[in-house]
Protein backbone atom coordinates (compact mmCIF):
# COMPACT_ATOMS: atom_id res chain seq x y z
CA UNK A 1 0.00 0.00 0.00
CA UNK A 2 2.85 2.38 0.93
CA UNK A 3 4.65 0.93 -2.53
CA UNK A 4 1.13 2.22 -4.34
CA UNK A 5 0.88 5.67 -2.35
CA UNK A 6 4.47 6.71 -3.36
CA UNK A 7 4.33 5.85 -7.20
CA UNK A 8 0.98 7.49 -7.50
CA UNK A 9 2.65 11.07 -5.97
CA UNK A 10 5.28 10.21 -8.06
CA UNK A 11 3.30 9.89 -11.33
CA UNK A 12 1.09 12.84 -10.05
CA UNK A 13 4.31 15.25 -9.57
CA UNK A 14 5.51 14.23 -13.17
CA UNK A 15 1.94 14.68 -14.65
CA UNK A 16 1.86 18.22 -13.15
CA UNK A 17 5.32 19.43 -15.04
CA UNK A 18 3.99 17.95 -18.59
CA UNK A 19 0.55 19.60 -18.16
CA UNK A 20 2.23 23.56 -17.45
CA UNK A 21 2.01 24.31 -21.38
CA UNK A 22 -1.32 24.09 -21.63
CA UNK A 23 -2.62 25.27 -25.59
CA UNK A 24 0.47 24.78 -27.18
CA UNK A 25 0.30 24.41 -31.13
CA UNK A 26 3.45 21.87 -31.24
CA UNK A 27 4.67 19.14 -29.38
CA UNK A 28 8.59 17.67 -30.16
CA UNK A 29 9.35 14.62 -28.15
CA UNK A 30 13.27 14.54 -27.93
CA UNK A 31 13.39 11.16 -25.81
CA UNK A 32 16.19 8.54 -26.43
CA UNK A 33 16.47 6.68 -29.36
CA UNK A 34 14.97 3.38 -28.70
CA UNK A 35 12.59 1.70 -27.99
CA UNK A 36 12.48 2.12 -24.01
CA UNK A 37 12.73 5.96 -25.45
CA UNK A 38 9.58 5.48 -27.95
CA UNK A 39 7.59 4.01 -25.23
CA UNK A 40 7.94 7.30 -23.25
CA UNK A 41 7.17 9.50 -26.10
CA UNK A 42 3.80 8.06 -25.58
CA UNK A 43 3.19 8.30 -22.19
CA UNK A 44 3.88 11.58 -22.06
CA UNK A 45 1.37 12.15 -24.72
CA UNK A 46 -0.90 10.10 -22.93
CA UNK A 47 -0.64 13.23 -20.24
CA UNK A 48 -0.66 16.45 -22.25
CA UNK A 49 -2.13 15.46 -26.02
CA UNK A 50 -5.32 16.84 -24.49
CA UNK A 51 -3.96 19.72 -23.71
CA UNK A 52 -2.38 20.78 -27.09
CA UNK A 53 -4.48 23.75 -28.23
CA UNK A 54 -7.48 21.35 -30.68
CA UNK A 55 -7.32 18.83 -28.21
CA UNK A 56 -6.73 14.93 -28.66
CA UNK A 57 -7.26 15.12 -32.49
CA UNK A 58 -3.46 17.76 -32.60
CA UNK A 59 -1.66 14.41 -33.22
CA UNK A 60 -0.53 15.81 -36.50
CA UNK A 61 1.43 18.42 -34.90
CA UNK A 62 3.41 15.73 -32.79
CA UNK A 63 6.96 14.99 -33.94
CA UNK A 64 10.20 13.29 -32.80
CA UNK A 65 13.51 14.51 -32.73
CA UNK A 66 16.32 11.73 -33.19
CA UNK A 67 19.60 12.45 -32.30
CA UNK A 68 22.25 10.42 -30.27
CA UNK A 69 24.66 13.64 -29.05
CA UNK A 70 24.06 16.17 -27.11
CA UNK A 71 26.13 19.07 -29.14
CA UNK A 72 24.54 22.21 -31.34
CA UNK A 73 25.35 20.09 -34.80
CA UNK A 74 23.45 17.22 -33.95
CA UNK A 75 20.37 19.11 -32.13
CA UNK A 76 19.89 21.25 -35.36
CA UNK A 77 20.41 18.45 -37.36
CA UNK A 78 17.83 16.38 -35.38
CA UNK A 79 15.59 19.89 -35.77
CA UNK A 80 15.48 20.33 -39.47
CA UNK A 81 14.60 16.83 -39.82
CA UNK A 82 11.83 15.85 -37.65
CA UNK A 83 9.47 12.50 -37.89
CA UNK A 84 6.87 10.93 -36.39
CA UNK A 85 6.95 8.52 -32.80
CA UNK A 86 6.58 5.20 -33.57
CA UNK A 87 3.54 3.45 -31.72
CA UNK A 88 4.76 0.08 -32.88
CA UNK A 89 8.17 0.31 -30.96
CA UNK A 90 6.52 1.38 -27.99
CA UNK A 91 3.56 -1.27 -27.91
CA UNK A 92 6.56 -3.96 -28.06
CA UNK A 93 8.08 -2.39 -25.01
CA UNK A 94 4.54 -2.64 -23.68
CA UNK A 95 4.25 -5.95 -24.57
CA UNK A 96 7.89 -7.29 -23.27
CA UNK A 97 7.33 -5.05 -19.69
CA UNK A 98 3.70 -7.26 -18.93
CA UNK A 99 6.05 -10.47 -19.88
CA UNK A 100 8.80 -9.71 -17.65
CA UNK A 101 6.06 -8.75 -15.05
CA UNK A 102 4.35 -12.39 -15.61
CA UNK A 103 7.22 -14.73 -16.24
CA UNK A 104 8.77 -12.79 -13.37
CA UNK A 105 6.04 -12.96 -10.48
CA UNK A 106 5.82 -16.78 -11.75
CA UNK A 107 9.11 -17.64 -11.55
CA UNK A 108 9.40 -16.04 -8.37
CA UNK A 109 6.66 -17.72 -6.38
CA UNK A 110 7.42 -21.27 -7.54
CA UNK A 111 11.25 -20.90 -6.81
CA UNK A 112 10.70 -19.09 -3.41
CA UNK A 113 8.54 -22.19 -2.69
CA UNK A 114 10.80 -24.67 -3.97
CA UNK A 115 13.70 -23.55 -2.43
CA UNK A 116 12.29 -22.52 1.01
CA UNK A 117 10.85 -26.67 1.40
CA UNK A 118 14.15 -27.70 1.03
CA UNK A 119 17.07 -25.44 2.88
CA UNK A 120 15.58 -24.18 5.97
CA UNK A 121 18.16 -21.76 7.08
CA UNK A 122 17.47 -20.08 3.49
CA UNK A 123 17.69 -16.45 4.52
CA UNK A 124 15.40 -14.75 2.29
CA UNK A 125 11.56 -14.59 2.52
CA UNK A 126 11.29 -14.04 -1.68
CA UNK A 127 13.25 -15.31 -4.09
CA UNK A 128 13.32 -12.97 -7.28
CA UNK A 129 13.24 -14.31 -10.93
CA UNK A 130 14.22 -11.95 -13.93
CA UNK A 131 14.80 -12.44 -17.16
CA UNK A 132 17.77 -10.30 -17.25
CA UNK A 133 19.04 -10.57 -13.77
CA UNK A 134 18.75 -14.32 -13.35
CA UNK A 135 20.91 -15.95 -16.72
CA UNK A 136 23.61 -13.00 -16.02
CA UNK A 137 24.09 -14.43 -12.45
CA UNK A 138 23.67 -17.82 -13.51
CA UNK A 139 26.74 -16.76 -16.02
CA UNK A 140 28.49 -14.76 -13.49
CA UNK A 141 28.53 -17.91 -10.83
CA UNK A 142 29.42 -20.24 -13.97
CA UNK A 143 32.51 -18.44 -14.04
CA UNK A 144 33.23 -17.70 -10.75
CA UNK A 145 33.39 -21.51 -9.96
CA UNK A 146 35.37 -22.02 -12.96
CA UNK A 147 37.86 -19.78 -11.83
CA UNK A 148 37.57 -21.33 -7.90
CA UNK A 149 37.56 -24.92 -8.99
CA UNK A 150 40.68 -24.32 -11.11
CA UNK A 151 43.95 -26.29 -10.71
CA UNK A 152 46.90 -25.46 -11.75
CA UNK A 153 48.97 -28.09 -13.78
CA UNK A 154 52.30 -27.96 -14.59
CA UNK A 155 53.85 -28.78 -18.01
CA UNK A 156 57.24 -28.61 -20.08
CA UNK A 157 58.43 -27.13 -23.22
CA UNK A 158 61.74 -27.31 -25.14
CA UNK A 159 63.26 -24.14 -25.69
CA UNK A 160 65.98 -24.11 -28.39
CA UNK A 161 68.07 -20.69 -28.60
CA UNK A 162 70.20 -19.51 -32.30
CA UNK A 163 73.18 -17.24 -32.46
CA UNK A 164 73.00 -15.74 -35.62
CA UNK A 165 75.34 -13.27 -36.46
CA UNK A 166 75.90 -11.76 -33.07
CA UNK A 167 71.78 -11.96 -32.31
CA UNK A 168 70.03 -14.50 -29.91
CA UNK A 169 66.71 -15.82 -31.43
CA UNK A 170 63.99 -17.76 -29.57
CA UNK A 171 62.79 -20.89 -31.76
CA UNK A 172 59.48 -22.08 -30.33
CA UNK A 173 58.62 -25.79 -30.02
CA UNK A 174 56.18 -26.67 -32.18
CA UNK A 175 54.54 -29.06 -30.28
CA UNK A 176 53.77 -27.04 -28.04
CA UNK A 177 53.98 -28.32 -24.70
CA UNK A 178 54.27 -32.08 -22.89
CA UNK A 179 53.04 -32.99 -19.76
CA UNK A 180 55.61 -35.45 -19.07
CA UNK A 181 58.75 -33.94 -17.91
CA UNK A 182 60.61 -37.31 -18.64
CA UNK A 183 60.45 -37.43 -21.99
CA UNK A 184 60.87 -33.69 -22.40
CA UNK A 185 64.33 -34.45 -20.24
CA UNK A 186 65.10 -37.59 -22.93
CA UNK A 187 64.71 -35.34 -25.64
CA UNK A 188 67.18 -32.89 -24.69
CA UNK A 189 69.58 -35.83 -23.27
CA UNK A 190 69.44 -37.17 -26.88
CA UNK A 191 70.49 -33.58 -28.28
CA UNK A 192 73.65 -33.26 -25.87
CA UNK A 193 74.78 -36.31 -26.22
CA UNK A 194 74.86 -37.14 -29.77
CA UNK A 195 78.17 -37.76 -31.65
CA UNK A 196 78.75 -35.94 -34.10
CA UNK A 197 76.79 -32.79 -31.61
CA UNK A 198 73.02 -32.03 -32.99
CA UNK A 199 72.40 -28.92 -35.25
CA UNK A 200 69.26 -27.05 -36.18
CA UNK A 201 69.17 -26.71 -39.83
CA UNK A 202 67.03 -24.29 -41.94
CA UNK A 203 64.14 -25.76 -43.66
CA UNK A 204 62.44 -23.08 -44.75
CA UNK A 205 62.44 -19.23 -44.87
CA UNK A 206 59.43 -17.38 -45.87
CA UNK A 207 58.70 -13.72 -45.78
CA UNK A 208 55.81 -11.73 -46.68
CA UNK A 209 53.70 -8.23 -45.82
CA UNK A 210 50.88 -8.96 -43.62
CA UNK A 211 48.14 -6.23 -42.50
CA UNK A 212 46.80 -5.49 -39.51
CA UNK A 213 43.03 -4.30 -39.77
CA UNK A 214 42.13 -1.02 -38.18
CA UNK A 215 39.61 -1.35 -35.22
CA UNK A 216 35.69 -1.70 -36.25
CA UNK A 217 33.60 1.61 -34.25
CA UNK A 218 33.16 1.20 -30.94
CA UNK A 219 30.16 -0.03 -29.44
CA UNK A 220 29.31 -0.37 -25.35
CA UNK A 221 30.88 -4.04 -25.20
CA UNK A 222 34.55 -3.16 -27.39
CA UNK A 223 34.07 0.59 -25.21
CA UNK A 224 34.03 -1.90 -21.81
CA UNK A 225 36.19 -4.01 -22.62
CA UNK A 226 38.91 -1.48 -24.20
CA UNK A 227 38.50 0.81 -20.51
CA UNK A 228 38.85 -3.05 -17.99
CA UNK A 229 41.71 -3.52 -20.31
CA UNK A 230 43.87 -0.45 -21.27
CA UNK A 231 42.76 1.63 -18.26
CA UNK A 232 41.70 -0.64 -15.65
CA UNK A 233 38.65 1.19 -15.50
CA UNK A 234 35.67 -1.52 -14.47
CA UNK A 235 32.74 -1.83 -16.25
CA UNK A 236 30.11 -0.10 -13.87
CA UNK A 237 32.11 2.76 -13.59
CA UNK A 238 33.69 2.82 -17.23
CA UNK A 239 29.59 2.91 -18.23
CA UNK A 240 29.53 5.70 -15.19
CA UNK A 241 31.96 7.87 -17.45
CA UNK A 242 30.89 7.73 -20.16
CA UNK A 243 26.84 8.57 -19.38
CA UNK A 244 28.76 11.95 -17.82
CA UNK A 245 30.89 12.93 -20.94
CA UNK A 246 27.50 12.30 -23.15
CA UNK A 247 25.49 14.56 -20.39
CA UNK A 248 28.26 16.93 -20.63
CA UNK A 249 28.35 16.82 -24.57
CA UNK A 250 31.63 15.07 -25.10
CA UNK A 251 30.87 11.92 -26.48
CA UNK A 252 27.82 10.21 -28.48
CA UNK A 253 24.96 7.98 -26.73
CA UNK A 254 27.44 5.32 -25.48
CA UNK A 255 24.39 2.56 -24.96
CA UNK A 256 24.48 1.14 -28.79
CA UNK A 257 25.06 -2.21 -30.19
CA UNK A 258 26.26 -0.32 -33.68
CA UNK A 259 29.20 -1.06 -34.68
CA UNK A 260 29.40 0.78 -38.34
CA UNK A 261 28.79 4.50 -39.16
CA UNK A 262 25.44 5.05 -40.72
CA UNK A 263 25.84 7.08 -44.09
CA UNK A 264 24.05 10.21 -42.36
CA UNK A 265 27.24 10.35 -40.02
CA UNK A 266 29.36 13.34 -40.50
CA UNK A 267 32.77 11.81 -40.28
CA UNK A 268 34.71 14.49 -42.20
CA UNK A 269 33.44 17.14 -39.88
CA UNK A 270 34.02 15.24 -36.25
CA UNK A 271 37.71 14.74 -37.80
CA UNK A 272 37.69 18.37 -38.16
CA UNK A 273 36.84 19.09 -34.74
CA UNK A 274 39.69 17.50 -33.35
CA UNK A 275 42.70 18.82 -35.94
CA UNK A 276 43.62 21.63 -32.85
CA UNK A 277 44.58 19.15 -30.49
CA UNK A 278 48.18 19.09 -29.61
CA UNK A 279 48.14 15.13 -29.18
CA UNK A 280 46.61 14.19 -32.26
CA UNK A 281 45.91 16.90 -34.37
CA UNK A 282 48.79 16.52 -36.87
CA UNK A 283 47.96 12.83 -37.56
CA UNK A 284 44.14 14.24 -38.28
CA UNK A 285 44.93 16.67 -40.72
CA UNK A 286 47.75 14.55 -42.53
CA UNK A 287 44.71 11.75 -42.53
CA UNK A 288 42.12 14.73 -43.84
CA UNK A 289 44.90 15.72 -46.40
CA UNK A 290 46.70 12.91 -47.91
CA UNK A 291 44.84 9.07 -47.07
CA UNK A 292 41.59 10.55 -46.44
CA UNK A 293 39.30 8.53 -44.56
CA UNK A 294 38.99 4.84 -44.48
CA UNK A 295 35.63 3.68 -43.76
CA UNK A 296 35.38 0.25 -43.71
CA UNK A 297 32.50 -2.26 -45.11
CA UNK A 298 32.09 -4.38 -42.11
CA UNK A 299 30.14 -4.20 -38.58
CA UNK A 300 26.00 -3.35 -38.10
CA UNK A 301 24.46 -0.53 -38.33
CA UNK A 302 21.36 -1.05 -35.48
CA UNK A 303 19.70 1.83 -36.68
CA UNK A 304 18.97 3.60 -33.08
CA UNK A 305 22.27 5.16 -32.13
CA UNK A 306 25.58 5.87 -34.14
CA UNK A 307 28.89 3.94 -32.85
CA UNK A 308 30.29 5.76 -29.79
CA UNK A 309 32.17 8.91 -30.83
CA UNK A 310 33.51 12.14 -29.67
CA UNK A 311 31.45 14.83 -30.40
CA UNK A 312 33.20 17.76 -29.83
CA UNK A 313 37.16 18.67 -28.69
CA UNK A 314 38.11 18.80 -25.28
CA UNK A 315 41.08 21.50 -24.60
CA UNK A 316 44.01 20.10 -22.69
CA UNK A 317 42.89 20.35 -18.81
CA UNK A 318 39.87 20.43 -19.88
CA UNK A 319 38.83 17.05 -18.58
CA UNK A 320 40.35 15.20 -15.78
CA UNK A 321 40.49 11.81 -14.19
CA UNK A 322 38.78 9.04 -15.60
CA UNK A 323 36.47 11.23 -17.56
CA UNK A 324 40.09 12.64 -19.61
CA UNK A 325 40.78 9.07 -20.07
CA UNK A 326 37.86 7.56 -21.26
CA UNK A 327 37.22 10.76 -23.45
CA UNK A 328 41.25 9.84 -24.46
CA UNK A 329 40.20 5.97 -25.37
CA UNK A 330 37.84 6.69 -27.50
CA UNK A 331 38.51 9.83 -29.80
CA UNK A 332 41.83 7.56 -30.47
CA UNK A 333 39.44 4.79 -31.75
CA UNK A 334 37.41 6.57 -33.52
CA UNK A 335 40.38 8.26 -35.28
CA UNK A 336 41.84 5.24 -35.76
CA UNK A 337 38.76 3.32 -37.03
CA UNK A 338 38.55 5.27 -40.64
CA UNK A 339 42.47 5.49 -40.62
CA UNK A 340 44.48 3.03 -42.99
CA UNK A 341 45.79 -0.52 -42.18
CA UNK A 342 48.75 -1.18 -40.32
CA UNK A 343 51.32 -3.05 -42.40
CA UNK A 344 53.70 -5.30 -41.29
CA UNK A 345 57.11 -7.17 -42.93
CA UNK A 346 56.48 -10.57 -41.16
CA UNK A 347 59.74 -13.61 -41.45
CA UNK A 348 58.99 -16.91 -40.49
CA UNK A 349 61.81 -19.69 -40.40
CA UNK A 350 61.15 -23.10 -40.15
CA UNK A 351 63.98 -25.56 -37.94
CA UNK A 352 64.71 -28.78 -37.83
CA UNK A 353 66.91 -31.17 -35.54
CA UNK A 354 66.61 -34.58 -37.23
CA UNK A 355 67.79 -36.48 -34.70
CA UNK A 356 64.58 -35.79 -32.48
CA UNK A 357 62.80 -36.61 -35.88
CA UNK A 358 59.12 -35.43 -35.58
CA UNK A 359 59.69 -34.18 -32.19
CA UNK A 360 62.19 -31.95 -33.58
CA UNK A 361 60.57 -29.11 -35.09
CA UNK A 362 61.22 -25.47 -34.13
CA UNK A 363 60.23 -22.12 -35.74
CA UNK A 364 61.38 -18.34 -35.21
CA UNK A 365 59.08 -15.51 -35.85
CA UNK A 366 59.80 -11.43 -36.45
CA UNK A 367 58.18 -8.74 -37.62
CA UNK A 368 58.30 -5.30 -38.45
CA UNK A 369 56.33 -2.42 -38.59
CA UNK A 370 56.33 -1.17 -42.74
CA UNK A 371 53.21 1.14 -42.32
CA UNK A 372 51.81 2.11 -38.79
CA UNK A 373 48.55 3.41 -39.87
CA UNK A 374 46.07 3.21 -37.14
CA UNK A 375 48.66 2.36 -34.58
CA UNK A 376 49.98 5.81 -34.77
CA UNK A 377 47.25 6.66 -32.98
CA UNK A 378 45.66 3.66 -31.16
CA UNK A 379 48.14 0.96 -29.72
CA UNK A 380 46.15 -2.13 -30.61
CA UNK A 381 47.76 -4.49 -27.97
CA UNK A 382 46.80 -1.91 -25.32
CA UNK A 383 43.01 -0.36 -26.10
CA UNK A 384 41.99 -3.04 -28.86
CA UNK A 385 40.05 -5.86 -29.23
CA UNK A 386 42.58 -8.70 -29.97
CA UNK A 387 40.94 -11.46 -28.28
CA UNK A 388 40.74 -13.19 -31.96
CA UNK A 389 44.43 -13.00 -33.07
CA UNK A 390 46.37 -16.98 -33.00
CA UNK A 391 49.17 -17.96 -31.43
CA UNK A 392 51.26 -17.61 -34.81
CA UNK A 393 51.07 -13.78 -33.61
CA UNK A 394 51.56 -14.49 -29.59
CA UNK A 395 54.65 -15.94 -30.86
CA UNK A 396 55.79 -13.22 -32.86
CA UNK A 397 58.44 -10.82 -31.92
CA UNK A 398 58.41 -7.35 -32.85
CA UNK A 399 62.27 -7.28 -34.14
CA UNK A 400 64.03 -7.81 -37.60
CA UNK A 401 65.51 -11.38 -37.25
CA UNK A 402 69.10 -11.69 -38.80
CA UNK A 403 69.56 -13.49 -42.72
CA UNK A 404 68.50 -16.99 -42.60
CA UNK A 405 69.06 -19.01 -45.57
CA UNK A 406 67.75 -22.08 -46.57
CA UNK A 407 70.51 -25.46 -45.61
CA UNK A 408 72.20 -22.89 -43.04
CA UNK A 409 72.91 -25.21 -39.74
CA UNK A 410 72.99 -23.48 -35.95
CA UNK A 411 74.55 -24.95 -32.89
CA UNK A 412 72.08 -25.45 -30.30
CA UNK A 413 71.47 -23.30 -26.83
CA UNK A 414 69.06 -26.22 -25.48
CA UNK A 415 67.08 -26.51 -22.38
CA UNK A 416 63.73 -28.05 -20.98
CA UNK A 417 61.60 -25.46 -18.72
CA UNK A 418 58.81 -25.80 -16.51
CA UNK A 419 55.58 -23.66 -16.14
CA UNK A 420 52.10 -23.95 -15.07
CA UNK A 421 48.89 -23.55 -17.00
CA UNK A 422 46.62 -20.98 -15.51
CA UNK A 423 43.03 -19.54 -16.08
CA UNK A 424 42.85 -16.55 -17.94
CA UNK A 425 40.80 -14.37 -16.21
CA UNK A 426 40.56 -11.37 -18.76
CA UNK A 427 39.55 -13.24 -20.90
CA UNK A 428 36.51 -14.49 -18.63
CA UNK A 429 35.57 -10.93 -18.15
CA UNK A 430 35.51 -10.38 -21.52
CA UNK A 431 33.05 -13.27 -22.37
CA UNK A 432 30.73 -12.03 -19.70
CA UNK A 433 30.14 -8.92 -21.10
CA UNK A 434 29.45 -10.51 -24.57
CA UNK A 435 27.20 -12.84 -23.08
CA UNK A 436 25.30 -10.53 -20.66
CA UNK A 437 25.05 -8.24 -23.69
CA UNK A 438 23.72 -10.93 -25.74
CA UNK A 439 21.02 -11.30 -23.19
CA UNK A 440 20.00 -7.60 -23.47
CA UNK A 441 20.40 -7.98 -27.14
CA UNK A 442 17.44 -10.54 -27.84
CA UNK A 443 15.16 -8.41 -25.72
Amino acid sequence: MLISLLVHRLISCVQSNLMFPKGVDFIVLWMDCDREGENINFEVLDCCLHLMAGGSGSYDRVYRAHFSAINPSDIVKAYSSLGKPDRNQSLSVDARQELDLKVGVAFSRFQTRYFQGRYGDLDSAVLSYGPCQTPTLGFCVARHVEMETFKPEPYWVLDLGIMNRGSMCRAVWDSGRSFNKNKVDALVAKCRDASPPSAAKVVSVVTKEKKQGRPTPLNTVALLKACSKGLGIGPHQALSVAERLYLSGYLSYPRTESTKYPKSFDIVGTLKDQTQDNRWGKYVSDLLSSDGVNVGKGGVDMGDHPPITPCRHARAGELTGDMQRVYDLVTRHFIASVSQDAVWTSTTVQLSIDILEDKGNFTIRGKQLASPGFLAIMMHHKYGDDDGQGDDDDNEEEKALPEFNKGDQYGLFFSASKKVSNINKSLICNSLLYLINFIFAVR
